[in-house]
């Protein structure tokens, strides 16, 4: 039997959409110009073309797993973020739009910096911010993980786009660093185990545990970075810590009793959500 890009669309469409996949099409769309190596376009461009049965098979392998709840990420192997396109496996989060707002906060702040700012990216999982910041900033930086199989899908994604400007290095949060250090970014797991029915099931299946909970109140290692921070920040420095959208006013009082004379401020997604807190020390 031939298969065209039309009824192949049709198909998949079809199962996810019984799957309980709310952009169903979308999906189908992505996962089928994936198999082909072509572009969206390409698919209405060409509705009518046979497709390989080798593409057959991968596309409703991809399908199946989608199916299933399996992220997009996961099944293609990378996701975009900031511009770039970023390795990712089942051992890093997949990182967030949302998760730009710090990246486009950091970028303000290093661009009223003068000279060389020491940077450090905490807890870097796929690498994603740390190289947001190298490309785009043409900054160095240092980037934190305290998972080894973590730091593997980073270091793909470092020799990819700035393998001279982002040092790996695997410890507990700020352990193993000295400093001082500028300017701190950091996408920790907030997430409290209380919060878990809230949580996607998807999200619970398949993103690495490591990476998601912290504590009964996801505020546990955000506790702990801020314990550690004053004694590695330089006197200016600024950090800025991704947050739960229920956190700002806890992170803001963590951060106030850490940095006493600090400006403390919350900044929202766009979706006008906290997600945001910025430290930024007086000098």
């Amino acid at each position: 039997m031939v298969h065209t890009v039309r009824t192949l669309l049709w198909e998949g469409t079809r199962r996810l959409r019984d799957a309980g996949d709310e952009q169903a099409r979308i999906d189908a769309e992505v996962l089928l110009a994936e198999a082909l190596g072509k572009s969206r376009s390409f698919l209405f461009a060409h509705a009518e073309d046979a497709v390989p049965p080798s593409v057959v098979e991968r596309y409703r392998t991809w399908i199946t797993r989608r199916a299933r709840g399996e992220p997009l990420a996961y099944i293609l192997g990378y996701t975009w973020f900031y511009g770039l396109k970023i390795a990712v496996t089942r051992d890093v989060l997949i990182p967030r739009a949302e998760t730009e707002v710090l990246v486009e906060l950091a970028l303000q702040d290093l661009s009223t910096r003068k000279g060389n700012a020491h940077i450090v990216d905490v807890g870097t999982g796929s690498g994603a911010i740390a190289l947001a910041l190298a490309v785009h900033g043409h900054v160095s930086v240092v980037a934190t993980d305290v998972s080894a199989a973590a730091l593997r899908v980073a270091r793909i994604n470092v020799n990819r786009w700035a393998p001279d400007r982002v040092m790996l290095v695997q410890g507990d949060l700020l352990t193993p660093l000295v400093g001082p250090f500028h300017l701190v970014v950091a996408n920790l797991p907030y997430v409290g185990r209380s919060e878990r029915d809230a949580v996607a099931p998807e999200v619970q299946a398949y993103e690495p545990e490591i990476a998601l909970w912290a504590g009964e109140d996801g505020l546990e290692l955000l506790r702990r970075l801020l314990d550690m921070a004053p004694s590695r920040v330089a006197s200016d420095a600024t950090l800025l810590l991704e947050i739960g959208y229920r956190q700002g006013e806890a992170v803001a009082n963590l951060a106030r009793s850490a940095f006493p004379n600090a400006a403390v401020r919350v900044h929202q997604d766009w979706g006008g959500r906290d997600r945001v807190v910025e430290i930024r020390c007086r000098g």
